[in-house]
């Protein structure tokens, strides 16, 4: 089992040397005697070449690559450090407008801290799926600070990007031996000899609770005929997929011998022979090479043999397709699955067995405006060991269900990869948790119970822990945090115009609303769904552009905008959208389009827009459009019995905030068959 290694490592800044006279490339922050501008200049854009070679000298494998000057067309951004919402870049455009011949152009910026990133394409992000030959390429500079006459164009200041692999590059290879015993069909017979061809499925992706993949597939085709490409993976979670590894094929139960002498008996082909490996913990950035062996056997049963190398690379990887944090880096190997290990440190929280924890008011002392009790993890090494490392993430509940704004909080405080150090703690875990000298234990401070308090639901974090004999395991530690209802605004679910908590829908007739009022001043300032149910999964919901957790007041795309308002989720008026087309769904939501927030046409974000929805002390939601979608969903089966079942049951929890704080409030809906 390969071990996590990680070190913190300073990203590589180049400065090239700057020429007189340069030309300043248009802004819209002032001309070139504006004593109010400085001035940055991009001085590259290297590409790590998709070129490796394996090293397994020392603890881990690595690969070196080399680094190329990045295409014309890669799409570059300037971006202030701590942009305001609703602000744009202070520049944007294609790698070749900041070239003119041998120079570089110059770019005028109003005083400030800046980050630039880089991009293999306008769309910021590899294309969803797998693909052969499809790596792409993201990256971003460190911190540059611009001063007003400090930085002129004569003297501007320098910065460069390396841009990185963004998703995970896959090779199949199969063994002489393997290939020999399986069944080889030429290429020119027909298509229903397809499912007896030798293949190797892979998949990348979040694993649901059937144990299906739910994101990218590819076949390597590998009998005579084909070759094993380089496959891209698109990373489905942001951070840490499943790859499940399927071969097939007709299996020769003879003597292979029999095989290389032409004299095989047709009656010993065994048709559908399969095998299955999973591995978990994949992430952009990796490569994951997997080799596929057979011990012969007589038997009639394949003995296969799986192995799966993890490279790394020599040099600093910092790769995020959303939002490209910047933060500390952290070099590691890949294990192959998660090691637990009994003998490693064990974590309990202070000093009980029990890994769950309640965050509520009870906990708070609001005269004297601190946390009465905090979370504390006690880390204890064995067998005269100490602990040399401890980090935790946030993975899924045993529901599957996981918060999306929890995930993206831990990323903009600038934890690489959603990993969160702990011991030694790094500068951003420092502002919200004390740790012991030596590691043992772990207390989350007064300004991390206030973070945590904003996030209302079930959290699960694996906390990982390492001994100084390397014997590495973990731990989850449930948080339940519940915001008080009262403290926030009020919600009130209605259900054929009566006020409900529960509803059962027995005809698409039904409908539902609800109405949240706030007391603050300022009213409303953040509205959230989450739906829970064993029908609407994220594939599921994906279908209708949804997500089982949704920012109402802030969709995560237009695609999810049309659709929360085309399902009364935001005001659209008079549209069902049952049985529309996209088309239809698109013209109907343009009807209202000072509700929107996102350009139709070009699904960006409209520069400056504002929900309207925001600030107001009553907001009054229908979603009995939505509710015809769940009668037409039925009941589905039982997983255990196979039978369908009698009855399916959705949960819809709304959460409010506004100054006064967040509430919550449950709908649940009850499908009968």
């Amino acid at each position: 089992m390969k071990r996590y290694l990680k070190s913190l490592l300073l990203m590589a800044i180049v400065a090239c040397v700057t020429a007189c006279s340069l030309d300043k490339l248009p802004t819209e922050v002032g001309g070139p005697d504006d004593e109010q501008v400085g001035y940055l200049q991009i001085s590259g854009v290297a590409v790590s070449a998709d070129t490796e070679i394996a090293i397994f000298g020392g603890k881990k494998p690595s690969v070196t690559r080399a680094t190329e000057e990045a295409a014309d067309s890669y799409y570059i951004e300037v971006w202030p450090k701590n942009p305001v919402e609703g602000e744009a870049a202070a520049w944007s455009g294609n790698y070749s407008d900041l070239k003119q011949g041998d120079q570089a152009k110059v770019i005028g910026l109003e005083p400030g801290t800046y980050v630039v990133y880089a991009y293999q394409t306008s769309a910021k992000a590899p294309a969803q799926g797998a693909a052969a030959d499809a790596p792409y390429y993201v990256g971003h500079s460190e911190d540059v600070v611009i001063n007003h006459r400090t930085h002129t164009q004569e003297n501007p200041a320098t910065t460069s990007v390396t841009c990185r692999m963004s998703n995970i590059k896959t090779t199949v290879e199969l063994s002489a031996d393997l290939k020999t015993v399986f069944k080889t069909y030429e290429a020119a017979e027909d298509n229903s000899l397809d499912e007896k061809r030798l293949k190797t499925i892979v998949e990348v992706g979040r694993e649901a609770e059937n144990g299906a993949i739910e994101g990218n597939a590819y076949t390597f085709e590998s009998d005579a005929t084909h070759s094993s490409p380089l496959v891209y993976f698109a990373d489905v979670t942001g951070g840490s997929n499943t790859m499940v590894i399927t071969l097939s094929g007709t299996y020769y139960t003879g003597d292979p011998v029999d095989i290389l002498e032409n004299r095989a008996d047709e009656s010993l082909w065994k048709e559908n022979v399969k095998m299955v490996k999973k591995i978990t913990g994949v992430r952009a950035a990796q490569w994951r090479k997997v080799s596929i062996d057979i011990d012969h056997s007589t038997t009639g049963d394949a003995q296969f043999k799986f192995t799966i190398d993890g490279y790394t690379y020599d040099e600093t990887i910092t790769v995020d397709v959303v939002t490209l944090y910047a933060g500390l880096n952290f070099e590691e190997t890949i294990p192959d699955d998660d090691e637990n290990n009994p003998a490693a440190p064990l974590v309990t929280i202070d000093g009980r067995d029990d890994l769950t924890y309640a965050i509520n008011s009870s906990l708070y002392d609001a005269d004297g405006e601190f946390w009465s009790s905090v979370l504390k993890l006690k880390v204890a090494a064995q067998d005269n060991t100490t602990v040399s490392e401890v980090y935790a993430t946030l993975i899924e509940n045993e529901d599957g269900s996981i918060s999306n704004s929890l995930l993206s909080a831990i990323a903009s405080n600038g934890f690489e990869e959603g990993i969160i150090p702990l011991y030694p703690a790094a500068t951003a875990t420092s502002s919200y948790v004390n740790v012991a000298a030596d590691g043992s234990l772990i207390t989350l401070k007064q300004d991390g119970m206030d973070a945590i308090y904003k996030y209302n639901g079930t959290h699960t974090f694996r906390v990982y822990t390492v001994d100084s004999d390397g014997r590495r395991g973990f731990a989850d530690v449930v948080i339940a945090v519940t915001a008080d209802a009262g403290q926030g605004p009020s919600i009130v679910w209605m259900s054929n115009g009566e006020p409900a908590n529960a509803t059962t829908i027995e005809s698409v007739d039904a409908t539902a609303k609800a109405n949240v009022t706030s007391q603050a001043e300022d009213g409303v300032v953040g509205l959230r769904v989450n739906i829970i149910s064993p029908l609407l999964d994220a594939e599921e919901l994906g279908k209708y552009g949804l997500a089982q957790e949704m920012d109402v007041l802030e969709p995560a795309s237009a695609v999810m905008e049309t659709r929360l308002r085309a399902f009364g989720f935001l005001p659209i008026e008079n549209f069902d959208p049952t049985g529309k087309s996209d088309a239809e769904v698109s013209a109907a939501a343009e009807l209202a389009d000072n509700y929107r927030i996102y350009d139709p046409a070009t699904g960006e974000r409209i520069e400056g827009r504002v929900s309207p929805l925001k600030n107001k002390k009553a907001l009054d939601f229908e979603i009995s459009k939505f509710l015809p979608l769940l009668k037409m969903l039925g009941t589905g089966v039982d997983e255990n019995t196979g039978e369908e079942r009698d009855s399916v049951t959705h949960t819809f929890i709304l959460q409010a905030t506004d100054k006064n704080g967040t509430s919550s409030s449950t709908f649940v809906i009850t499908v009968n068959k």
